[in-house]
């Protein structure tokens, strides 16, 4: 059996479980106060470890989602509410930490590698059109002198790719350092992991950033607003920063963008692997009224009014999760 029939036969059952599942289930009713899922995954290949999710575990995860109403956008789209769904489906946020090289690869003609995420993803969104890849990759640049996806000779062709299919490109840090224990070091990892990402796409609006390990530097505020400038002589350049958003790593849905007190710059995640997003495609499924569902209309960020305690998804077994 050649290489390509091994992996296209597996995706298959994907899709057709994909197609059933989603002829099963009815149309959730309109809520637009209800919470959504920000997923967030690092690693992938043939099993499913801690920070490592299995090729055909995210085959699953996509058809689950898919079955279940859910519908793709960036991070900025839903941070801002810039985005319209058809009514019943519910936006999910799908980012990638530490642009590490199965995320996406190329071969070395340069062309997509089957044997990367992203190429999965464009394999569902064939048959499923409606499920974009709009995924949100937050790079480290300089992390363990791989570069971006560990790839440097097609960074920059990678970055434009996942621009080009409606994905978002997003800050890590150069380094995934520890802002905290980091201290005035915290700017210059802020300031170079922009640096670098504004020099693979010029005039490229970088919109969020991802906290490493889940911590906030001192003060939280750098996190999304700031500026470094790099005090080495003969390479003077001053880099600054204001994100929509910021995203920790774990443990729990996001509150809706529509709700006023909305905040952006405290963003919960859900870890991709088992149990955690089982765990909670299940919670919403077992509760629909505490999830985000669209009414098919385009809504402004915080044009509702403050969400009631009662209605907030506050256990389905959260869990303290530090790594990102």
């Amino acid at each position: 059996m050649t290489l390509r029939v091994r992996w296209i036969l597996p995706l298959l059952g994907t899709l057709l479980v994909a197609t059933l599942m989603s002829a099963a289930q009815p149309a959730p009713r309109p809520n637009l106060r209800g919470e959504a899922m920000i997923l967030v995954y690092h690693r992938f290949g043939d099993t499913d470890h801690r920070w490592t999710r299995a090729w055909s575990s995210f085959d699953h995860d996509l058809a689950h989602l898919y079955a279940d109403g859910y519908r793709p956008v960036t991070l900025h789209q839903y941070v801002t509410g810039d985005f319209v769904l058809p009514a019943g489906t519910s936006p999910v946020v799908i980012t990638f930490d530490d642009s590490s090289d199965n995320q996406l690869k190329f071969t070395a003609d340069g062309k997509l590698d089957p044997n990367c995420a992203v190429a999965h993803w464009v394999a569902f969104a064939r048959t499923h059109p409606d499920f974009p890849m709009h995924g949100v990759f937050f790079l480290n640049s300089g992390y363990k002198h791989k570069l971006t996806f560990a790839q440097p000779e097609f960074a920059q062709r990678k970055l434009q790719m996942i621009v080009q299919m409606g994905g978002e490109i997003g800050n890590h840090t150069l380094t995934h350092a520890d802002l905290k224990t980091q201290g005035a070091i915290a700017a210059r990892e802020i300031g170079l992991g922009q640096y670098e990402i504004n020099q693979l796409l010029p005039g490229y609006q970088i919109h969020s950033f991802a906290l490493p390990f889940g911590i906030y530097p001192n003060p939280q505020s750098l996190s999304w607003q700031g500026e470094w400038t790099n005090p080495k002589p003969g390479a003077p350049h001053q880099v600054s920063w204001k994100y929509d958003a910021v995203v920790k790593v774990g443990a729990g849905p996001a509150a809706s963008p529509f709700v006023a007190g909305f905040d952006p710059v405290h963003l919960p995640r859900i870890q991709a692997f088992d149990p955690e997003i089982d765990r909670w495609l299940a919670y919403f499924e077992k509760h629909p009224e505490r999830r985000l569902v669209s009414d098919g209309q385009r809504h402004a960020a915080g044009s509702l009014a403050a969400e009631a305690p009662a209605t907030r998804a506050t256990h389905a077994g959260k869990s303290a999760v530090r790594h990102g």
